[in-house]
């Protein structure tokens, strides 16, 4: 596992995606396109800023550049959570520390894609208030964008899903359920939301 993702080249990080290795995975690979989706925003916002600065655009850049970033950081750590997973069951199965050593570790696993799926909502805003500063040339970007981040967050709360069927506690596992449902419930709508007024935009005109 490479613990710093921010720093590999992307390359070599599809080279691991696509091996037999356990780490990276879907949750990490969901992660990523969250990034993808966050730096596309970014650049429709920079190229309206080179057109016709507006004073909405520092803050838009500035939340895309924390977005990205922030996405980056959740594919390295889906990568240590799942590791932990792993650790965890190759401990003896008739070790005492083995079952709360597995439970922590699932937690742990299905909090980095509940918290992948809150961003890509959160992105997903922010692609909102972008999309009027987009061109029309390239309002399409904020749609491509818009569906990475719906990719994402779908993605994620597969993720979330796979690892909350394993955890023990029942109250947790509800709590995890009823938390990716609103993610999910949310994040579609402000996806059709986002991506019928790009497509209101780009189609032809009268």
């Amino acid at each position: 596992m490479n613990a710093d993702w921010t720093s590999e080249p992307l390359r070599d990080y599809l080279l691991r995606l696509g091996s037999a290795a356990p780490t990276p995975g879907g949750g990490s690979a969901a992660a990523l396109a969250g990034a993808l989706a966050a730096a596309l925003g970014r650049m429709v916002v920079s190229v309206a800023q080179e057109k016709s600065p507006h004073p909405d655009h520092a803050r838009l850049l500035a939340a895309f550049s924390s977005q990205r970033d922030g996405f980056l950081r959740l594919a390295a750590d889906d990568e240590r959570a799942f590791d932990a997973v792993m650790a965890a069951l190759r401990l003896a199965k008739d070790d005492t520390a083995r079952p709360a050593a597995l439970e922590a570790a699932l937690v742990g696993a299905a909090d980095v894609p509940l918290r992948a799926a809150a961003s890509c909502l959160s992105l997903l805003e922010t692609l909102r208030e972008a999309e009027p500063h987009a061109s029309r040339a390239i309002v399409s970007d904020i749609g491509a964008a818009a569906h990475l981040a719906l990719a994402c967050l779908s993605s994620s709360l597969l993720n979330v899903r796979v690892n909350e069927r394993s955890i023990k506690d029942g109250a947790l596992q509800s709590r995890l359920a009823s938390q990716a449902e609103k993610l999910r419930a949310a994040g579609e709508e402000a996806h059709r939301a986002l991506t019928a007024r790009v497509a209101e935009r780009l189609a032809p005109r009268p």
